[in-house]
């Protein structure tokens, strides 16, 4: 089966609803290799049709100042609403102020840690997408907050599912 029937008959459900109101990125292994310090392949397009859909994208991961000016070296912090980069664990805190109260399910946590930001977003009643490839593909779920809304193995993947939101 071609891989983009596929997807298509793994998405229908969600396909042509509503447009999300918020994408939240975790950085590291999700949008940027630590390992070769560039953007993981299809970040560039992911976000260049998420700022064309005109949906806010924010940046959350773990690191200081050195991530902060990773993000300005390979120029994607104008595709991105919010930057933030915190030295301590994951947890709702952190992600909290980005979740508006009414409109949980319109948010999208796109991580590769089912243990960490998906698990988060879950918290906070968001949907998740994780993207399963690299070091954490087979960190699997232990609880249902860990269980995510979908599963891709590529940004590629994640690009054809945000496309197909009216």
């Amino acid at each position: 089966m071609h891989p983009q029937v596929a997807l298509t008959l793994r998405f229908q459900h969600i396909l042509y609803k509503k447009m999300p109101k918020l994408v939240i990125f975790d950085w590291k292994r999700t949008l940027y290799d630590p390992d070769t310090k560039k953007l993981i392949k299809g970040a560039v397009s992911l976000l260049k049709l998420l700022k064309a859909k005109s949906i806010p994208v924010v940046l959350v991961g773990k690191g200081k100042k050195d991530m902060a000016n990773e993000v300005k070296k390979l120029q994607v912090g104008n595709f991105l609403k919010k930057i933030v980069f915190v030295d301590t664990e994951k947890n709702v805190e952190v992600y909290k102020p980005f979740i508006p109260l009414n409109k949980k399910r319109e948010v999208f946590f796109v991580g590769d840690r089912v243990r960490s930001e998906l698990e988060v977003g879950k918290k906070l009643g968001a949907r998740t997408v994780w993207l399963k490839q690299g070091k954490f593909a087979n960190e699997l779920p232990q609880n249902k907050f860990q269980k995510p809304d979908f599963t891709i193995s590529s940004l590629k993947e994640c690009l054809y599912l945000f496309k197909n939101f009216k």
